[in-house]
């Protein structure tokens, strides 16, 4: 019994330790006869060890771009239950929408020359003629797709391939070679169909269009060889920006000066086979300087695009304008920048008016603002030399279009405070007081577009009331982009509706509409002093009751699951 207590006992700490102590100076101390410690021991000699030797990759073994992407492909492919009947599917799918898209644009371009080409009152001669509108119309496209082209890319990999593709050790050729050919074909079915369907919406004839449309294919394919050469160049690129928004604005203030002038009748407008034929072969040349130069392109613009893309791509998709502008906008910003001298603020005297100054302070350094905003000013000025927009609902739908567009230039604090709210947090006024103080800088800019614009309606009508009905019209066009502004996001969440673009959320039709409906209620007056022919101070009066509406739903905040105020 004592033994088998004695075996539950736990042994001392070091025990076992100290038996094996004994045991090796026991060892130690034997006899000096003994022949197994007698002989002396005689240490190993040391070996030289020879260096590891240098890992080569074959080169018959390694991946080029091309192959990495094929692999890449194959993978996809075997994960996915695609078979032939879908795959016929997806080509007739695509066949369409094709053929939709492009009856689509022809009936309106239809629409745009029969609405355009209205015959004058009283026998006179048009002002504009179809050749000066195709002129003005092809450079404001040229414009337009120079902007795009810088912000956009040309080049990118998407963020998969970023993370994946380009830290590879592959040449940047391979990789890149989707998205080049992709962007030269984008350039030249864009380029050849916007100048057929501004050349067919100015009222030419078959074959002017098609003449225009090659044109157009080089243009475009010159424009994109530029955008993609300077594309590694960012300071480069954020000029090229900043210079297409002012050119894009200044097409109607040249509209406006060839009024003026009186050079707005242009009968004709024929370029030569021969010019085509030098600007495509310059365009082809510029595009192959580019192909061979697909190797600087570093990670850090593609990087840079791929983000751009993807933040686009999800406006896209979820019909969210206000995540569009702020995606190109973005693309614009990160291409460089200035140094900017700070403001002094010496008329801040409040949290009201500190407000009202950072607005006006953030509009102030937008270049492409304020060149927006001039050009919404001859524009609308422009537009009312064409019969169709002289008065009527014609010059209804002007005015509230530019006049929000305008409001919208003002209200970019609003949009930055929705996104991040902490810059209104900071301020010690209320949720509706700041919404309220932000309406000061979007009335501002949309004032400014209404009441220069409306002076051709004065001049022609006589009629100083016009000036006042629309200053009041400003504030309710500053009240429906501040709307639009704080308006919230898609609930990718709730319920999805299936349409050709893919699924959507029931919601987002309403959360689109959400800014144009008060700017458009809040004009009904205007509207009405419109098709009478003259402004009344009644409806002056009903105006200013419209924009007070306007203004109470602009600022109204709701608690947490309560009903919207007007959607």
């Amino acid at each position: 019994m004592n033994a088998a207590q004695g075996r539950g006992k736990k042994r001392p700490h070091g025990a076992r330790k100290g038996a094996h102590a004994a045991s090796a100076a026991a060892d130690a101390a034997a006899a000096p006869g003994d022949p197994a410690t007698s002989e002396p021991v005689t240490p190993e000699p040391e070996v030289e060890r020879a260096p590891l030797p240098l890992l080569v990759a074959d080169p018959d073994e390694e991946f080029s771009g091309r192959e990495i992407r094929r692999l890449t492909a194959r993978v996809t492919a075997s994960r996915a239950d695609a078979g032939p009947g879908e795959l016929l599917g997806n080509i007739a799918y695509v066949v369409v929408s094709i053929a939709i898209s492009i009856g689509f644009v022809i009936g309106a371009a239809n629409v745009l020359r029969e609405t355009i080409f209205v015959e004058p009152a009283g026998g006179r001669d048009a002002v504009l003629t179809a050749a000066t509108i195709q002129a003005l119309g092809s450079v404001a496209l040229l414009a337009l797709m120079t902007g795009m082209a810088v912000r956009l890319g040309p080049l990118g990999t998407g963020s998969a391939g970023v993370r994946w593709w380009v830290p590879m050790p592959v040449d940047r050729r391979g990789l890149l070679t989707p998205s080049y050919w992709r962007g030269v074909a984008v350039a030249l079915v864009v380029g050849a169909g916007g100048f057929a369907v501004v050349a067919l919406a100015s009222g030419a004839d078959p074959g002017v269009a098609g003449r225009s449309a090659a044109l157009g294919a080089a243009a475009g394919l010159l424009l994109v060889g530029l955008a993609g050469l300077i594309q590694p160049r960012t300071p480069v690129a954020a000029r090229v920006a900043r210079v297409s928004d002012v050119v894009l604005a200044a097409v109607p203030v040249a509209g406006v000066v060839l009024v003026a002038a009186g050079w707005s009748d242009l009968r004709e407008l024929t370029i030569p086979a021969w010019v085509i034929g030098a600007l495509g072969l310059g365009a082809l040349a510029l595009v192959v300087v580019w192909w061979r130069r697909l190797e600087v392109l570093g990670a850090q613009v593609l990087r840079a695009q791929s983000a751009v893309a993807d933040q686009a791509g999800g406006a896209i998709l979820s019909l969210d304008t206000r995540e569009l502008g702020r995606a190109l906008s973005r693309a614009g910003s990160t291409r460089g920048g200035r140094v900017r001298r700070p403001s002094r603020f010496a008329l801040v005297r409040g949290p009201v008016s500190a407000l009202v100054a950072a607005d006006l302070t953030l509009l102030r350094r937008s270049p492409s603002a304020l060149a927006q905003l001039v050009g919404l000013t001859a524009l609308v000025i422009v537009a009312q030399q064409v019969p169709a927009f002289t008065g009527g609902f014609g010059l209804f739908v002007l005015l509230v279009v530019a006049g929000f567009r305008a409001a919208q230039l003002g209200a970019e604090g609003a949009r930055t405070a929705e996104m991040v709210p902490v810059l209104d947090a900071m301020i010690p006024l209320s949720a509706r007081d700041a919404r309220l103080a932000r309406t000061v800088a979007p009335s501002l800019t949309a004032l400014v577009a209404l009441v220069v614009g409306t002076v051709p309606l004065v001049l022609t009508t006589r009629e100083p009331l016009w000036f006042a009905l629309v200053a009041v019209v400003a504030v309710g066009m500053g009240a429906a982009a501040i709307r639009s502004a704080y308006r919230k996001p898609p609930n990718w969440s709730g319920p999805l509706m299936a349409t050709p673009a893919g699924a959507l959320p029931t919601g987002a039709a309403s959360m689109f509409a959400q800014g144009p409906d008060a700017a458009v209620l809040g004009a009904i007056p205007l509207g009405i002093c419109l098709l009478v022919g003259t402004p009344t101070p009644a409806l002056i009066a009903f105006q200013g009751i419209a924009v007070w509406i306007a203004l109470a739903v602009a600022s109204h905040v709701r608690a947490t699951g309560a009903k919207p105020l007007l959607g």
